[in-house]
Parts: C-alpha cells; structure tokens; sequence
C-alpha cells in the first residue's frame, strides 16, 4: 500500500492507496467523499484548468457503494473487469471498455459485481471547458440544453457507431493524461469537445426539445449584447439598448430574460465588472481611473458593484491576483450552471 495526501477543501487528508499492478498504470487514486447532501467534497480540477481524471477501484471501501454528485460532468470508462453504476432512475453493468456519461448534479455510484474486479477511469470537467465564458453562444445553444434535458443525466455508451467513437477518444484522453507530454491539457481539451460535439450531434431532437430560446431570441440577443459590449464605456440607458434592435424597453428586457435570464442592466453591470477586472489585473490604474474607463459613474459605485459580485474590494481582488504573480489565487465571480 502506498500513503498519499488528498486535499478537500481546505483539509488534508491521508490515505493508503493501492499498488499498481504490473503492467497496469495508475492515473490519480482518490476517495469519494461526500456531505449531507451526497455533494462530493473532492475539488476536480481548478479554475486555471478545470478538469482532472482519476483512475478507481471498486473494491476499495472509499469508491463503493458512495452515492454523490458534484457540478462537474463526468465521463467514466470501465478499463478492467466489470462495474456495476446506478442512477436513482437506472442501473447500468459495463464491461470492460464501455463509459457512461454523467450529467451535472446527477446523483451516481459505482458498485462492485461478483467478481469484484472492476476499475475505472473517470474524467471530471467543468462545463466551462465546453463552453469558455458565461454569455457564449456555445453555453446557450449546445451546452445548457444537455444539462437541463431530463433525457441526457445519464448516457451509456456501448455499441452504436457514434458510441464507438466515444469510447474510442476515451482511451486517447487516457492515454493523453498519462503521457503528459508538452500541451497534452490542450489535446485533452480538443478531446472532450468533440466527445461533446457526439453527444449534441447525436441527440439533436431531445436537445432541441429542452431548449426553449427560439431562434429569432438567440439572433436577437446577440446584436444586443454586441452593442453593450462595443459601447459599456458610455453612459447607455436601456432605450439605447433596445433601439439598437429596434425593439421595445420591454421587449429588449424579455429577450434578456428568456435567453440569458437576467436584465439588460444587470448584464451591462456584469460585464461593466468583468473589464474592471481586467485593468486592475493589468494595470497600475486607480480605482477611481478604472470606475470611468468601465463605465461607471463614480469609484464608490463601481466598489459597491464590484463587492456585491465578487466578495471583495477591487484593491483586495488587485492584491490576491497580484500577490506571487498567480492569477488562479485571485476571488473569481461564483460559477453557476443557469
């Protein structure tokens, strides 16, 4: 047996982990543990790269019969024996390379058969490594209908064409992350788009079906997000914003609240935040000189804005993100699945 340190948020833990088999390489062994609510508790990955593959073990009493969930999505490949995974809807036995697709907050466990030989590689990943940033067109077309779609928390990959495929770019993110040669986390990330660009491509239907933005909405959204975006500097008013469309004050509102479920204002602050986050990351500006370059009124207004959304003062997140030149130490706006 070999001990290792687990850290969980904030906490270290020890833990005896298995040894490797001959010829039977170990990615990453970590228990599953989890809180009141089966929320588990291990941080897959980070903001600076938001995905992580562990390699787990069936038999081993901190992987079995733990039911969870977590916010990240989560791809698993049986790579030896067999493995038994069950939903609150389903159970699934998968033999040895076959995977199974778990959607965010979808309750899951892994239960050994009888032969209790079963391993499995699992990759976690934020949706974010889908979509890039909150207002894209990808979160809002191809990857908030597959998490709010009833039909897709759990796809089992076996024989079908496209399943193959999956399966088959499973075992090249395997090998990928073992390897960890220069810019494999750049082929990871190719990878898992196009495992999802299998998922979208292949259930169309049930993802057009759990979508509810029109088209007309999404075309919409976007000439009125451009015009904050080219004029967030400016003093615009919600009238300006709707013209730019040619559209109502009200209508401009519904838009927004139909297709990114916020209000032009709220979204114009947003990203008013964002720009400001940007300057005190990259220069040496005072916070009154950044309130007027993002549009704001004052450096009262844009401090009280800027501690509602991220926590903290400006001169705080300027700090953090600046202290030992590590970004991914800085407070971040709270990440959310809507």
């Amino acid at each position: 047996m070999v001990q290792y340190a687990q850290r969980v948020r904030g906490c270290v833990f020890i833990f005896n982990s298995p040894e490797k088999e001959s010829g039977f390489s170990v990615i990453n062994y970590r228990p599953i543990l989890v809180d009141s609510t089966l929320q588990e508790l291990t941080e897959h990955g980070d903001f600076a790269f938001p995905m992580s593959m562990d390699e787990q073990r069936v038999s081993d009493s901190y992987v079995a019969f733990v039911p969870h969930w977590h916010y990240e999505i989560q791809i698993s490949a049986v790579v030896k024996g067999s493995v038994i995974f069950r939903t609150p809807e389903n159970e699934f036995r998968l033999e040895k390379g076959e995977a199974v697709f778990f959607n965010s907050g979808c309750i899951h466990e892994a239960v050994p058969t009888e032969d209790k030989d079963g391993v499995y590689t699992c990759v976690n990943f934020h949706p974010k490594v889908v979509y890039g940033y909150a207002e894209s067109l990808l979160r809002q077309d191809y990857v908030n209908p597959v998490l709010y779609s009833n039909e897709l928390q759990a796809i089992v990959f076996r024989d079908e064409p496209w399943h193959l495929e999956v399966r088959k770019l499973m075992d090249s993110l395997i090998a990928v992350n073992r390897a960890e040669r220069f810019g494999y986390e750049l082929e990871m990330y190719s990878i898992i788009l196009k495992i999802w660009h299998l998922i979208v491509q292949n259930n169309e239907s049930l993802i057009s079906a759990s979508s509810l933005v029109s088209f007309a909405d999404k075309q919409r959204i976007r000439s009125l997000t451009h015009f904050i975006h080219k004029n967030y500097m400016e003093r615009i008013s919600l009238t300006e914003i709707a013209e730019s469309d040619h559209i109502s004050k009200g209508e401009c509102c519904r838009v927004f609240q139909r297709v990114l479920g916020t209000t032009p204002f709220a979204y114009l602050i947003n990203y008013r935040i964002h720009q400001g986050m940007k300057m005190l990351a990259t220069t040496d500006h005072n916070i009154s000189e950044i309130a007027q370059s993002v549009g704001f009124g004052s450096g009262s207004y844009f401090t009280e804005c800027f501690k509602k959304m991220m926590h903290c003062s400006p001169m705080q997140y300027r700090k953090h993100i600046r202290k030992e030149g590590k970004s991914e130490d800085a407070p971040r706006p709270e990440e959310d699945y809507s």
